[in-house]
């Protein structure tokens, strides 16, 4: 028997061996840890207790992610994974907790731990919410909900323990619009439609104490408020609450103290006929019961956008409102933001250039500090900064520090302090709803280039040839260059970082590129071996308030990558740069389902088109003699087998499932899935065959939930049982309850005697498969299959297997266990169905590496890849061989965090690792070279000397 036969056996011995090596953990690795897109109303500075001096910095994100994040290095401190939908986060002062709402839910937070401290959960979905500690019974929690009726209801709970204390309920049927708390009562702010046109204001006092009503107000906005109009702004000064709203123009503000009917007006000083696009309204209170209004006017032209700030001073007592200040409008994306520091208000412009600091007196800066260039990579698409969220430290009379929270328009975050970049979160990375491997082998890779070589003509392969290698000596310099660097990483450890940007290739295969696309409408270029980092970004798609981009597959091919999504756009985006290629809509065809992509028999790509029927239509031009199925699923969950070994495409077979089934999967070998050896070696030096098929297909047709995969003679699915099973035992039948979620692995092979190759009916034969028509006697026809049932702790919701390049390694069990945040590598010894039952192996099952079975299969904290970091939201892993034999890439994704490393089932046998001793080796061979220099004149003349000795 081959060596190669022999090898997975003698590894399977070292059981104890673990996937990663001690010393490559969080070396090898990268993890993305993502919180999502920071939102405006939901993101705030704030310190997490009233002794401490620093502060954190909280979000919920549109993930419904609750984080807080370090400024100084924005490094996530803790996070939370919240119910979807939308969401609301409020700080309260003096205490050490915040409170979120999702949905029906409000939590309370412990700021620095982020523990739960309580929650509640309300009938209907909550619109609002406010947070106020005033005395006379004004302390805790008011929430505004409003039921499917259109019915709103103010409730309160209490800041301690979330225990409901009161329930006030409008049945009027006008719309609800928020809270607001001051000193002076709590306020619920309605609008209900006019008798001509617009709509009016609803002001309905309440006591803070017990909920009752003192009173109504209505508000007459002169049609400037219509139903869905968002313009409408409560705040809070502390001494009095205001709602803001802006006329239809955009171009005033109407500003009411709530509790009174009296209606300021507030001009913005804008041209008559100059395009506003949006307004944001900012407060800040001040001493005395006043409050600073920063109005941002962003007004949009053809190709250009400028922004421009106006600040209001209103003294709630006195009910005058004056103007500050305006700022001269810049060109380019801006944000403007409002810092209190000891209760002055300070005023942060953030531009692309620069950061610019005022005060709440004057239009005079007090502090500008020029941005230095980026030290990430910039995106390929149009910028924008939507808001940012600032600090401001006075150090001296003139001496100011400020540090901006910036969010990009990419969904990108950085920190921004004293115009230095602080860090860089890439949170537009959240939400991977698709990725691809794009490999090393571009273009311009050897293997590539030589065989274009080698069809050329004779002078036109020389002329190649020289031009290939003009163009690598370019790079020589920079090699020279780079040698003490690559010895002193080699020898020492030395961390060594390439020159060159961009993309860089290795000689293991662990640069590998990553092409990822996010249901935001950007695709993204990782570098596998560089710690995930972000090679580019580009928006290929607006998706802006309308549903999330599906995509429906990604194919790489040379330097190309197409993107497919399930609107009928297709993409060719370049994987080296970024550049969008080509787009375009596929043709639209009424019954067109989708289109499969396969390579004919030239290597071309070949298009052939899906119906929704499941039928297959003809291709654009011919297929014969191409060794190929396609397997097709049409609406009414029938599964249909097609080949292309003819001219035109032939059924082969159908599945359909019985009327009260549904398809719930379908699994396939994966398209790399190369097979070392045709048969398992046993104890006794005998052979067992594996059933080998490239058309074996798993269809899941019950009704719950199942995660299955394939790969080389064997399947995995996990299941959640509940079943009862009689059971004799000791000549009594009894009821024993299997409850709980398995993983069940299945063997195939030829049959059931060693060294047996038996002829089979391939599956393929039959032209119909129907469920249940299969007579019984055709089983013996079929592969022998070995099961085995394994209970795991959790559910684990998706399930994929190692590849490597020759297969020669054994396959571990990738397994994503969402209630741990974590991804497991179960080793394919461990859940071998071979494995004895209820005794021990015997020294012929030990020579194969079996071992005694156990029912229940316990995740080793060895077996997690993770290691001690949690990932959250991972669905899917993705693995791609290595040019090491030993070594598989893995990436896992999902709608949060990105995960990638690599792995050595059995450990790296072709590669050494960091605790060889290199400096030692080169020492021994040094010794010996000196050794051997000194001692072989003095055996020459020795054996001269005998020699003439002897003579």
């Amino acid at each position: 028997m081959r060596l190669v036969d022999l090898l997975p056996v003698l590894c399977l011995l070292f059981r104890p061996l673990t996937a990663t090596f001690a010393d490559d953990a969080y070396h090898i690795d990268f993890h993305h840890v993502l919180l999502g897109i920071p939102q405006p109303r939901a993101t705030f500075l704030h310190r997490p207790s009233a002794t401490s001096k620093a502060s954190l910095l909280y979000t919920l994100s549109n993930r419904s992610v609750l984080g807080a994040v370090n400024p100084r290095d924005g490094s996530v401190v803790w996070r939370q994974q919240l119910g979807a939908g939308n969401g609301l986060l409020r700080p309260v002062f003096g205490e050490s907790i915040i409170i979120s709402v999702v949905n029906r839910t409000v939590q309370a937070w412990d700021a620095a731990e982020g523990r739960l401290v309580w929650d509640w959960t309300s009938p209907d979905e909550i619109t609002d919410l406010e947070i106020s500690q005033y005395d006379g019974g004004g302390q805790g929690i008011y929430i505004l909900t409003q039921d499917e009726g259109a019915k709103a209801t103010v409730r309160k709970l209490s800041e301690h323990s979330g225990v409901l204390e009161w329930e006030y309920h409008d049945e009027s049927g006008n719309i609800p619009r928020g809270l607001s708390i001051s000193a002076q009562g709590l306020y619920f702010v309605a609008s209900h439609s006019a008798i001509l046109q617009g709509s009016k204001i609803k002001v309905t006092t309440l006591n803070p104490s017990d909920g009752i009503s003192l009173g109504v107000i209505h508000l007459s906005t002169d049609a400037d408020l219509s139903d869905d109009d968002s313009m409408l702004t409560l705040e809070s000064t502390g001494f009095s609450s205001l709602v803001i709203w802006s006329d239809r123009t955009l171009k005033s503000l109407r500003i009411n103290v709530l509790g009174t009917n009296n209606i300021y007006v507030a001009r913005l000083p804008i041209e008559k006929d100059e395009p506003i696009g949006t307004v944001q309204i900012s407060t800040s209170a001040t001493k005395g019961g006043a409050v600073d209004l920063l109005v941002h006017c962003k007004v949009r032209a053809s190709d250009t956008t400028s922004h421009s700030a106006h600040l209001y001073h209103f003294n709630a007592v006195s009910e005058s409102l004056k103007t500050v200040y305006h700022l001269p409008s810049v060109q380019g994306p801006a944000a403007f933001s409002i810092a209190i520091h000891d209760g002055n208000t300070y005023l942060v412009r953030t531009t692309k250039r620069d950061v610019t600091l005022f005060s709440s007196i004057s239009e005079h800066h007090l502090e500008q500090w020029l941005l230095q260039p980026k030290f990430h990579r910039p995106s390929t698409s149009a910028y924008d900064i939507p808001f940012a969220v600032s600090e401001v430290v006075v150090r001296e009379k003139s001496s100011y520090g400020v540090r901006s929270a910036v969010l990009h328009s990419s969904g990108d975050w950085e920190m921004i302090q004293n115009g230095e970049n602080l860090w860089f979160r890439p949170e537009s990375l959240s939400g991977v709803v698709a990725a691809a491997w794009a490999g090393t082998d571009g273009p311009r890779s050897p293997t590539r280039e030589l065989k274009t070589e080698s069809q050329s003509h004779i002078a036109a392969a020389y002329l190649h040839r020289i031009k290939r290698h003009t163009r690598d000596s370019k790079g020589f310099p920079q090699w020279i260059q780079s040698i003490p660097d690559r010895i002193a990483h080699s020898l020492f450890g030395i961390e060594y970082r390439s020159q060159t940007t961009g993309f860089q290739r290795d000689s293991f295969g662990f640069h590998k590129i990553l092409i990822l696309a996010t249901d935001s409408g950007r695709v993204f270029a990782l570098d596998a071996g560089s710690n995930g980092k972000i090679l580019w970004s580009t928006q290929v798609s607006v998706i802006g308030n309308g549903p999330l981009w599906e995509i429906e597959s990604i194919q790489v091919d040379s330097d190309i990558a197409l993107i497919r999504d399930f609107g009928g756009l297709e993409l060719q985006v370049r994987v080296t740069d970024g550049i969008v290629l080509d787009n375009q809509l596929r043709s639209a065809e009424v019954d067109l389902k989708t289109t499969i992509t396969v390579p004919d028999m030239s290597g071309s790509a070949l298009t052939i088109k899906v119906k929704a029927d499941g039928t297959v239509a003809v291709p654009q031009r011919r297929h014969s003699g191409l060794e190929m199925m396609i397997v097709t699923r049409d609406d009414n969950m029938a599964i249909r087998g097609w080949t292309l070994a003819t001219s035109e495409p032939v059924l082969a077979w159908a599945f359909l499932p019985r009327p009260n089934e549904r398809v719930i999967s379908i699994a396939a070998r994966p398209l790399n899935d190369p097979v070392a050896s045709i048969g398992k070696a046993l104890g006794d030096r005998n052979v067992l065959y594996k059933f080998l098929s490239p058309n074996l297909l798993i269809i899941v047709d019950i009704t719950q939930p199942i995660n299955c995969v394939l790969s080389e003679n064997w399947f995995a699915y996990t299941v959640f049982s509940n079943l009862t099973e009689r059971v004799a035992q000791n000549g009594a039948v009894t009821q024993a309850a299997t409850k709980g979620y398995q993983i069940v692995v299945s063997e195939l092979y030829e049959s059931t005697l060693a060294n047996d190759r038996s002829p089979l009916d391939p599956a393929s034969s039959s032209p119909n498969l129907h469920p249940g028509a299969v007579d019984a006697s055709d089983h013996d026809n079929g592969p022998h299959m070995v099961s085995q049932t394994y209970l795991v702790p959790a559910a684990v919701s998706f399930m994929t297997v190692t590849s490597t390049s020759q297969g020669i390694t054994p396959r571990s069990l990738l397994c994503v266990v969402p209630s741990l945040n974590s991804v497991f590598a179960i080793p394919r010894a461990y859940i071998d169905p071979r494995r004895p039952m209820e005794r021990d192996a015997t020294s012929m099952e030990a020579e194969e590496g079996l071992f005694r079975h156990e029912a229940a299969l316990e995740f080793d904290p060895k077996w997690a890849l993770n290691h001690m970091r949690e990932v959250q939201g991972v669905q899917t892993i993705i693995t791609s061989p290595s040019l090491l034999e030993s070594t598989s890439l893995v990436f896992a994704f999902g709608n949060l965090d990105l995960f990638g490393t690599r792995i050595a089932p059995i450990g790296g046998f072709d590669m050494l690792g960091k605790g060889f001793n290199k400096i030692q080796l080169i020492g021994t061979v040094v010794a010996l070279a000196i050794g051997t220099g000194v001692l072989a004149p003095l055996v020459r003349k020795k054996q001269t000397d005998s020699r003439w000795k002897g003579t």
